[in-house]
């Protein structure tokens, strides 16, 4: 059995989809011949007099880290305590000169998670001395923040661990567009970034990445090779739900609102096939928008009549797999001005089981080809064609009372996140050397 240990900051109970990715090396490695020990925070939750969710708690630092010790993995979690150069940066963020000037100079020191100054810190000293008393066969840093990146270099410097880093985005997701301009402070900061990832990763011994074009671009960095290890799906999140009976014909989406997704050919499809077909029985869900995401709503309520529109927050991810599994159809949206993206919420639609309208399309680009390969849904590009799909499945509903579903089983089932803890695991075994100089 390997030991590896894995730093990452996103890992439940922080209810976001990055901690699915750490969560599902912490629950599947072990299947493969892989120890892990996750160090993440101490995700302890504050509520206000009214018992509001208000955020997570700060710690002191006389306050410890605690371990969390399975059969599967190790969970060692870090007080989240503000270390003197954390307080200094919320201090003087709104002086206007002060801030940016700042900024720049902890950028050319290689941080550029200003909001987690005190956790490289942190992490960076228990790290240090874990180290001196534990063994580990590699280290698996997360990205991002891009802190874990810093950490695993300057830890095999000081330790010698061979360690390898996987990518769940770019530092910037627009700087493989072509038509990308960016603004001279993006340029600069995006330099600052491309030096100190190049220095970070020039000893690494694998790059991973969500999707094959942003592993390569890391990869290129360095002239190594890349490797894609997709986000996925649990597949017993959706075993356990029980299919309910609606009189609702439902279109859902799930998860957070992006201001560089399209939402109007969605938007402008619907409003056509209600003008068309005025259903009575019929309903679009947002699930699980935050208040970021209110410009884009406003374009959403301009198209579609309100009567056919449910918006709700935050939601348990529990409520948003039922959701997603009692719609007759779940929507998303391309990422506009970006290239190789999956959204993560398009593995949770795979798992639903649930026919996938993509609108707009990316172009023949990664989300395409995943339902052209799994036949788990369509792509469109114009509003006549998302209004033309929702009206022949709203046609075999009102008939049948179901929508049919033509997905292949076998390609869905690549992207479990059991099948994807595989691939890494088995990429870390082939680059792993037989005895670490740990």
């Amino acid at each position: 059995m390997r030991n590896i240990l894995i730093i990452s900051y996103h890992y439940p109970p922080d209810n976001i989809i990055a901690a699915r990715r750490s969560e599902a090396y912490a629950r599947h490695f072990h299947k493969f011949g892989i120890f892990p020990t996750i160090v993440t925070d101490r995700y302890e939750k504050e509520y206000d007099g009214q018992g509001k969710l208000i955020g997570y708690k700060n710690h002191k630092p006389y306050e410890k880290p605690i371990t969390e010790q399975y059969k599967s993995h190790r969970v060692v979690r870090l007080p989240r305590y503000i270390t003197p150069l954390q307080w200094f940066q919320k201090s003087i963020e709104r002086i206007p000169l002060l801030s940016p000037l700042f900024t720049l100079l902890m950028n050319c020191l290689g941080h550029f998670d200003m909001h987690l100054l005190s956790h490289h810190a942190n992490y960076k000293s228990f790290l240090s001395n874990h180290l001196k008393n534990n063994s580990y066969n590699m280290i698996l840093a997360i990205d991002s923040p891009h802190f874990h990146v810093r950490l695993a270099y300057l830890l095999h410097k000081d330790f010698r661990i061979p360690y390898i880093v996987d990518f769940r985005d770019l530092y910037d997701n627009n700087i493989l567009n072509q038509d990308y301009r960016p603004t001279l402070k993006r340029r600069i900061i995006n330099n600052l970034k491309k030096k100190a990832f190049t220095k970070w990763l020039k000893n690494t011994k694998l790059i991973t990445a969500s999707s094959q074009l942003l592993a390569d671009y890391y990869a290129g960095l360095i002239n190594c090779k890349g490797f894609e290890i997709t986000n996925g799906f649990e597949a017993i999140d959706y075993e356990a739900i029980e299919q309910e009976k609606t009189q609702l014909f439902q279109i859902a989406s799930t998860g957070r609102l992006y201001c560089n997704q399209d939402w109007s050919v969605f938007a402008s499809g619907v409003r056509k096939f209600s003008s068309e077909q005025k259903p009575d029985n019929f309903r679009v869900v947002f699930a699980g928008v935050r208040k970021d995401a209110n410009d884009i709503i406003k374009t959403i309520k301009s198209f579609i009549p309100e009567q056919y529109l449910m918006i709700n927050g935050w939601l348990d991810k529990e409520e948003v797999y039922r959701i997603q599994y009692s719609s007759s159809i779940l929507i998303v949206a391309s990422w506009q001005g970006t290239l190789g993206v999956y959204s993560g919420k398009i593995f949770e639609y795979l798992g639903a089981r649930r026919p996938i309208l993509f609108a707009p399309g990316d172009n023949d680009g990664v989300v395409d080809r995943l339902l052209k390969r799994t036949r788990a849904g369509i792509s469109t590009n114009t509003p006549q064609e998302v209004c033309t799909f929702i009206t022949e499945k709203y046609n075999e509903w009102k008939q049948t009372g179901r929508v049919s579903y033509s997905g292949i089983e076998e390609e869905i089932m690549k992207y479990t996140r059991e099948n994807q803890v595989k691939k890494m695991a088995e990429l870390i075994h082939n680059f792993l050397p037989a005895k670490s100089n740990r």
